[in-house]
Parts: structure tokens; C-alpha cells; sequence
């Protein structure tokens, strides 16, 4: 039995639909299990904060999948997020899982300096040792993260960003590509731990991003410089909390001065297949049209 967390979520589902593709039995934890029974496979309530539900969740698998999402509203996002990460170990160290995937991110080397991820970087130490094979799969920058602007893209003809230049390159990853990566290291338990670095066929920048909607869209859209203050304002207008804003920015921040990149020796590198064009070209499908957004 594989056990998921996040099953509902962009990379938990593509974890979970691997899955069952390899026929493997599946057992999804969901806060509303009633909510999430769609998803075809057993659903067990359990919450990310809440040590013994997860225990429960965890318990008889041969393997799990775990993630820790930072609270967006609260007050102290990094001290919420060591409570949470906290709890996702006990739980693991409780069920005994023999066999751990966890979620991280490029840049949770490093113990400060690199904004929201240092939530991450917290949570790799929260979980050390406390399953006899782990792996920490550490992605670059989710490709999907662009859906957050596509109405920019699609109503004035920009493409605003944080990126400085626009026209840097970086390692971006599709979620899709994350998922199958995380089921196949489910698949493949061993002894300690190992730190796998996954990034997209070729490496994007904004500024390819802008071209490949323009192809899409068939109209000129142009990558746009986006200042901190106006990525907070962005991001507070959008619901998220002040200090989760601002964790969001000092990553940005953190990427310009090229803090968020995959350090030699830090662990073992894989690519992904899925390209920006084909995520851009999903986003587009699935966004709404400009009378829903009005």
C-alpha cells in the first residue's frame, strides 16, 4: 500500500494517478475525505498538523509520499511550518513507513537566504532518519506557477515577472513531471538517504515564456518586469497573508542573486519530458474565458 498526501493537489494527484497507471494499490490522505472521493482509490481522513491522524493514515504502508504546505495566512509562516513539519515526522517515526518520499524544493540546501523554501529546508531536517530509506526530491520551479499571470497575458498582452533579466534562463519543472518522478521513487525503496534534483527537459526563461504565449494566443505578449512591491501588493490582492508575501518575494530575490540553483554535489540530477509549451498550452485550455474573469 502506497499512502499520498496532497492527493487533490497539482503534484499529489500526479503521484497518485502514476500510481494506479503501475496498478499499485493506493490509499490517499485527505482532511475531507468525503470531499476527495473521487479520486478511485481508498481515502482516509487525516491532517497535515495532526500527528496521530496521519499515524493512522501511515499505518501498514510500504511506502509514502509527504508534503508540507505553508500555511498562506498565517501571521509566522516559518514557525507554523516547523509546527506542521514536526507533526509529518512523528506521525512517519509512529507508523514506522520503511519507505519515504518527501517534497522539497531546489535551494533547501541552505538554511536561510532562500525565502518560503526555508520552510522546506526545515522540514528535510524535521524528517532526518525517521524512515530507514528516504528521498528528498528536490524540484526547480513549477512550470504551472505561470497560470497565476496567464489573465495578464491573455487580457493586456503581459507576461509580468520577478526574474531579473527576463531574459535569464532557469531550471523549471512541469508538477506532471514531479509526480511520475516521486511514484517512481516510491517504487524503488533502499537503505538511507538519497536527494534527487529534478528539473524540465531544457531550462526557460521569461522572456521564452512570453514567446511561446504569443505563439499559443496568436498576439504579442511581452515579458514585464515585476518589482517586489508589486509582486506583494499582487499577492496579498490574491488572498495570501503579508508574511507568506513576503517569503514569496524573498525567494524571488533569492533566485536573482542565484542562490536558488541546484549546487553541484548536492544530490543526483533528473530531467523531466514534459515541455513549457505543452503546460502553457494546458493553462490555456484550462483557463476561464475573459467574460468568466470580469
Amino acid at each position: 500500500m502506497f499512502v499520498i498526501m496532497g492527493a487533490t493537489g497539482q503534484v499529489g494527484s500526479a503521484v497518485l494517478q502514476a500510481l494506479k497507471q503501475r496498478k499499485a494499490p493506493v490509499r490517499a490522505v485527505a482532511r475531507d475525505p468525503v470531499r476527495a472521493g473521487g479520486l478511485g482509490v481508498e481515502v482516509v481522513r487525516g491532517e497535515a498538523s495532526d500527528a496521530a491522524s496521519l499515524a493512522a493514515a501511515f499505518k501498514g504502508a510500504e511506502a509514502a509520499f509527504v508534503m508540507l504546505v505553508p500555511p498562506p495566512q498565517a501571521a509566522d509562516v516559518l514557525a507554523e511550518s516547523r509546527a506542521i513539519a514536526q507533526a509529518i515526522a512523528k506521525a512517519v517515526r509512529a507508523s514506522g513507513v520503511p519507505h519515504l518520499v518527501a517534497l522539497s524544493s531546489v535551494g533547501a540546501q541552505l538554511a536561510s537566504g532562500n525565502g518560503i523554501v526555508q520552510a522546506l529546508h526545515d522540514f528535510e531536517a524535521a524528517l532526518a532518519g525517521a524512515a530507514p530509506s528516504m528521498v528528498f526530491l528536490r524540484p526547480g520551479y513549477f512550470m504551472e506557477n505561470w497560470a497565476a499571470v496567464l489573465p495578464a497575458a491573455q487580457d493586456a498582452g503581459v507576461l509580468p515577472s520577478a526574474q531579473k533579466p527576463l531574459d535569464a534562463k532557469g531550471e523549471i519543472v512541469s508538477a506532471r513531471d514531479v509526480g511520475r518522478t516521486a511514484a517512481e521513487l516510491l517504487l524503488e525503496p533502499h537503505q538511507g538517504t538519497r536527494i534527487v534534483n529534478l528539473a524540465g527537459p531544457a531550462q526557460y526563461s521569461p522572456v521564452d515564456a512570453a514567446a511561446i504565449l504569443s505563439k499559443l494566443l496568436g498576439k504579442e505578449i511581452s515579458a514585464v518586469p515585476s518589482s517586489r512591491e508589486e509582486t506583494v501588493a499582487g499577492l496579498v490582492a490574491a488572498g495570501m497573508g503579508a508574511d507568506y508575501a513576503a517569503k514569496l518575494a524573498d525567494l524571488d530575490d533569492a533566485a536573482n542573486e542565484g542562490r536558488m540553483e541546484f549546487a553541484a554535489g548536492s544530490g543526483e540530477m533528473q530531467r523531466g519530458t514534459v515541455t513549457l509549451e505543452e503546460v502553457l498550452r494546458r493553462l490555456i485550455a484550462a483557463a476561464p474565458g475573459p467574460e468568466a474573469r470580469s
